[in-house]
């Protein structure tokens, strides 16, 4: 409450996440963000494995959650190996 300077009420808090895999190259990409009342607060960067905070608000959340190793390779794993497979699943469905 008191990082983000508000009152009470409602609040939303949002995550976005996916990925593509190229069926040619075998190349596989993903994306994790998340927002928070309909704003960009942190995003998961797959190729460092660590996050990005785009505002203030979320630079305490950015080094609490670099330093969770395990959070990082579950969102890693998520958005290599099983996303991915999902993707293919789906695909063979038609």
């Amino acid at each position: 409450k008191q990082r983000f300077n508000q009152t009470g009420g409602v609040h939303v808090f949002q995550k976005m996440y996916g990925c593509e895999w190229d069926d040619e190259t075998d190349e596989v990409n993903g994306f994790m963000h998340w927002g928070y009342d309909g704003e960009d607060y942190i995003t998961f960067d797959l190729k460092t494995e660590t996050y990005i905070a785009p505002k203030q608000e979320a630079v305490i959340t950015k080094h609490k959650w670099d330093n969770n190793k395990a959070k990082t390779a579950q969102n890693k794993q998520y958005l290599t190996q099983i996303c991915p497979e999902l993707v293919k699943k789906y695909l063979n469905y038609g």
